[in-house]
């Protein structure tokens, strides 16, 4: 062995001993299909309670923009099961409000035809990274398109991306965020 070529070969070693050690922390194939199933499922149970939070909209509109913290109280303790303590609570209040939700009149109770004019979609999660843990991303989906027009897919109003952890059975890091066509139509809400 040359000694230009030694520091070469040391750091090929050392590249072949963590390639080794990251394939071994990799979970089995069987424990990989049931961690996405399991983030799917959970996935899917979050976006349905995100979606619940849209009829607390008119209540909303009604209240000049500021959420009762008791309406959304229900929502939110079904939701923090999902999630490790390091997010934090108020991160899983209501991800995005469509302002059109507002011209629902208040105390009268939702009518059976409501529709909020979006609806969280989780994305199937496809793939289980080195680290254990499942990318996951829900997106706020228009159900109703103002505009017409052939092949016209439905706008994406906001999104929320974290990452399931399969050792801690928990959503972690949790980031939000708005389209620009989600920032022009979402509702101002303030805390109580």
């Amino acid at each position: 062995m040359s000694d230009t070529a030694a520091p070469e070969i040391s750091s090929l070693r050392e590249r072949i001993r963590t390639t080794e050690a990251k394939t071994a922390a990799l979970p089995r194939a069987d424990d990989a299909t049931r961690g996405l199933a399991a983030a799917r499922t959970a996935a899917g149970q979050v976006a349905k309670l995100q979606n619940d939070y849209r009829y607390l909209t008119p209540g909303v509109a009604a209240d000049g923009g500021t959420l009762a913290a008791a309406k959304s109280q229900p929502t939110l303790r079904n939701l923090i099961p999902y999630f490790a303590p390091s997010v934090h609570q108020t991160d899983l209040g209501p991800w995005y409000l469509l302002a059109s939700d507002k011209d629902v009149a208040a105390g009268v109770g939702i009518p059976m035809s409501f529709n909020s004019g979006f609806e969280w979609v989780a994305e199937v999660p496809y793939l289980v990274n080195d680290d254990s843990t499942v990318s996951v991303t829900w997106l706020a989906m228009e159900t109703r398109t103002v505009r017409k027009g052939a092949g016209e897919r439905p706008a994406v109003l906001a999104w929320a991306r974290t990452d399931y952890d399969l050792v801690r059975k928990a959503f972690v890091n949790l980031q939000t965020g708005r389209t620009a066509t989600g920032e022009a139509l979402k509702q101002k809400v303030k805390a109580p």
